[in-house]
């Protein structure tokens, strides 16, 4: 379990990439090749790693935006971020400023999908895909 006062600055790899969705965003480990869906409290989360954050200052921000005091929510959603190694120490210090005024607050969810890309991408080259006419 992350501890929630943990003063460690941390920052997105640079090898997860985002797209933004209407109502959230994907993110794709460019190591692993796997996707994660994020709802909208999970980007706004995601979002204050992409210049590095405290997971104390996370929990304040969630709190700003609407979460209930030490919502169990965020700590598994910084657990799974952890977990699936998508941060990392930052040692550029404290650059973080929430990039988010306010969101329409709701549990946050990170959802990794179950095949990476390597198993869903197709090649046109693949002799077992019927050709064009």
């Amino acid at each position: 379990m992350v501890p929630m006062n943990d003063n460690c600055h941390w920052i997105l790899r640079p090898d997860i990439v985002s797209t933004v969705l209407n109502d959230g965003a994907v993110l794709l480990d460019l190591r692993s090749k796997f996707f994660f869906s994020a709802n909208a409290s999970a980007w706004a989360v995601a979002l204050m790693f992409e210049n590095g954050t405290t997971f104390a200052e996370v929990y304040q921000a969630c709190e700003r935006w609407g979460a209930s005091p030490r919502d169990p929510a965020i700590q598994a959603l910084l657990d799974q971020i952890k977990a699936e190694d998508l941060i990392e120490p930052s040692t550029n210090g404290n650059l973080a400023k929430e990039p988010i005024s306010s969101i329409s607050w709701g549990a946050p969810i990170l959802t990794k999908h179950r095949d990476p890309l390597q198993r869903i991408m197709v090649s046109a080259f693949d002799p077992g895909l019927p050709l064009a006419e």
